[in-house]
């Protein structure tokens, strides 16, 4: 409880550092200080430096931008914080007002971040057998009886041409079904309507009514396909 504590401080005082209200900075600033001082564990010490850069692209999810989003960490939420979140290695950033740089949140405290345009990332557990899982952050897609999650990463791609080697990064994504409190891959397509146990037939005119295709729309195809369990579920 402490910890929790020392940590609503800490983020207050770097939300009032980076927007500059001068009247509550001198209360904020000794805050700041006490708990570097007591609990120097909640800045993680990392701070976030991109080491690929000779690679085209960038290593974020979505934009290169920190923009302000909400943060739930230790059972507190914290809204209008510096966010940025890096799908090469998993990490959740923040912004230290103290030295002008970008810090490495401490991901094992990070319960879900909300992006400034919506996007919400929550922590889980490993899907068996999934070797990218890294710090646990998938995108939540669809909530409910049955979920559905992308889990976003980045890679290194390589393409020759007739003149020189080009390195740049390629986004990878990989899609789970939420079920029983567990993430499962999503499987060949013959393979989700029994898993999901819904009518083949009547789903497969919803998604022709809606023009989605499995290989061409395949995040709104399974989101219909969630959302057609979760409404069997509740009847």
């Amino acid at each position: 409880m402490i910890k929790c504590f020392l940590l609503f401080f800490f983020i207050l005082a770097r939300v009032s550092f980076i927007y500059g209200q001068t009247t509550a900075n001198k209360a904020f600033t000794s805050q700041y200080e006490q708990v570097i001082q007591w609990s120097p564990e909640i800045n993680t010490g990392s701070h976030y430096v991109e080491k690929r850069r000779s690679l085209d692209g960038h290593p974020y999810y979505s934009s290169t931008k920190m923009e302000n989003g909400t943060l739930s960490i230790s059972g507190f939420i914290f809204e209008n914080i510096p966010l940025q979140y890096e799908i090469w290695d998993d990490l959740i950033l923040s912004f230290s007002p103290t030295f002008k740089q970008k810090m490495i949140l401490n991901h094992a405290k990070i319960e879900y971040i909300v992006l400034h345009d919506g996007t919400v990332f929550v922590k889980k557990n490993q899907p068996e057998g999934f070797i990218f899982h890294k710090n646990g952050f998938y995108r939540e897609i669809v909530k409910g009886h049955t979920g559905l999650y992308c889990k976003h990463r980045k890679q290194r791609k390589q393409e020759t041409s007739t003149s020189a080697l080009v390195r740049s990064y390629e986004e990878v994504q990989k899609y789970f079904f939420e079920m029983n409190g567990q993430l499962i891959p999503v499987p060949a397509k013959r393979r989700i309507f029994p898993l999901l146990q819904i009518d083949k037939r009547t789903t497969k005119r919803q998604l022709r009514k809606d023009g989605l295709r499995f290989r061409k729309n395949k995040e709104a195809y399974l989101k219909t396909l969630v959302i057609l369990a979760n409404e069997k579920s509740q009847k």
